[in-house]
């Protein structure tokens, strides 16, 4: 992997920042666990891809961005209640 100004450290993070999402949702119940599973998942490829191939620093920092931004939705999601992940769903809608 390219290690030109830290990006494995921040690959790194993010992967540590997922698996603790990751064991947090594992505990909770319902819409709630089920939706924040789904994201995780997506998350997680998006990580495979960054540990695993070698991609453009542009494609590279795009997937590091969204995978940021996922895992800031999916640490509120787990936040939420039953009652506010429905109103959450509705307004993305």
């Amino acid at each position: 992997m390219f290690s030109f100004f830290g990006w494995n450290r921040r690959v790194r993070k993010l992967r540590k920042e997922w698996d603790r999402a990751r064991e947090k949702a594992l505990k909770k119940h319902g819409a709630v666990k089920k939706e924040a599973l789904e994201r995780l998942d997506v998350i997680e490829g998006n990580l495979r891809t960054l540990e695993e191939q070698q991609v453009s620093g542009v494609v590279r920092a795009r997937l590091a961005k969204d995978a940021e931004i996922s895992l800031a939705e999916v640490k509120a999601i787990m936040k939420a209640s039953e009652g506010e992940l429905e109103q959450m769903k509705s307004q993305r809608s």
